[in-house]
């Protein structure tokens, strides 16, 4: 493969083990890292600075920056959730459950914070009061996604995805036989796709929920993103990422678009949010991928190694960055704009 364009990549900071937990802060200007040793920190890319919060034995698994960047929300396979006041640089409360926590998520808003631990899911505000706590799901609570305007929270688990209003505890039931491991909801709220354990995925419109799936994966699907405008779903499989059109009568009996180059799994796929279209890959082969959004030949722009392999990989919430973790603990920032 050939690049199109030559991108600057900086090594920012360096964490104990394996990192795969990241998240920017709304204004670009930081970023929250975790790793398998268990450390958190927060780095500023410019200068590399950081500070340490406290750390999660076992690992950090998951972080999430607050939209307006006043919280942090940390987790790890400890079973612990702590809320961070990121300028009073303190604990402000700390969750507990039974199992390891697999996800986090601000409500758009930000008024409340979603995370799933073992197979429960837990609500607080954001001064940390718990709202509410759902009974066990069927198994390992996996993921979870909230709607654009906020008001439902999806968790997925074995047989499917189970809706959950953010004003009461009601509760609705996506039902379907197999283990889903990833959530994806639609900007334009329209629908709901979920990567699953056998090697499918698996759609259902919101308002109706009639569903259908795409098969013929070569292994278990981890990572879906959406495009800005709701048109395309980007799924990442074992070295390509296949591009499903939903625009018209959508991708049922359709063939979807596909790029390949990767020689090893796909960590991270994601639209870039701002800017010229442009959709990121990231792999265990070391590699972070730049590609033309809407081109159908010659759509790879950018190709760079980092050297070992990617654990987790965002866009910077501008558009203009992409910050990437790998498995010696590096945390990198490409800039691609």
């Amino acid at each position: 493969m050939t690049t199109e364009v030559a991108i600057r990549t900086r090594l920012v900071a360096r964490l104990g083990d394996y990192a795969e937990a990241i998240s920017w802060a709304p204004d670009g200007r930081h970023l929250v890292v975790g790793s398998l040793a268990g450390d958190v920190r927060t780095v500023e890319p410019a200068t590399g600075a950081g500070r340490d919060l406290p750390p999660h034995p076992l690992g950090t698994t998951a972080v999430a920056w607050s939209p307006d960047g006043a919280l942090i929300v940390t987790g790890g396979q400890d079973g612990r959730v702590r809320l961070w006041d990121v300028e009073r640089q303190r604990t402000l409360a700390e969750h507990e459950g039974q199992g390891w926590v697999t996800a986090a998520a601000w409500r758009p808003d930000g008024a409340e914070c979603a995370a799933t631990i073992g197979r429960a899911m837990v609500r607080f505000d954001r001064s940390g009061v718990e709202l509410h706590r759902t009974p066990d799901h069927p198994a390992t609570a996996t993921s979870l996604a909230w709607t654009p305007d906020g008001r439902r929270v999806a968790v997925g688990s074995y047989g499917g995805l189970w809706w959950y209003e953010a004003a009461s505890v009601h509760r609705k039931h996506f039902e379907w036989k197999g283990a889903v491991l990833t959530v994806a909801v639609a900007p334009n709220g329209r629908h709901v796709a979920s990567g699953n354990q056998d090697n499918s995925v698996h759609c259902w419109k919101l308002w109706i929920g009639d569903d259908f799936q795409m098969t013929g994966y070569e292994q278990k699907i981890q990572h879906l993103a959406w495009s800005p405008d709701s048109r395309f779903l980007a799924v990442a499989g074992l070295g390509d990422i296949t591009i499903w059109d939903f625009s018209g009568r959508g991708p049922q009996g359709s063939r979807p678009r596909q790029l390949t180059g990767h020689t090893k799994h796909l960590v991270a796929v994601g639209y870039r949010p701002a800017g010229e279209p442009r959709l990121m890959s990231a792999a265990a082969d070391g590699r972070v991928c730049l590609w033309l959004a809407k081109a159908a030949k010659r759509s790879l722009v950018a190709d760079v190694q980092l050297g070992d392999p990617v654990g987790a990989a965002r866009w910077s919430p501008d558009g203009t960055s992409i910050a990437a973790v790998t498995a010696d603990g590096g945390v990198f920032v490409v800039d691609a704009d």
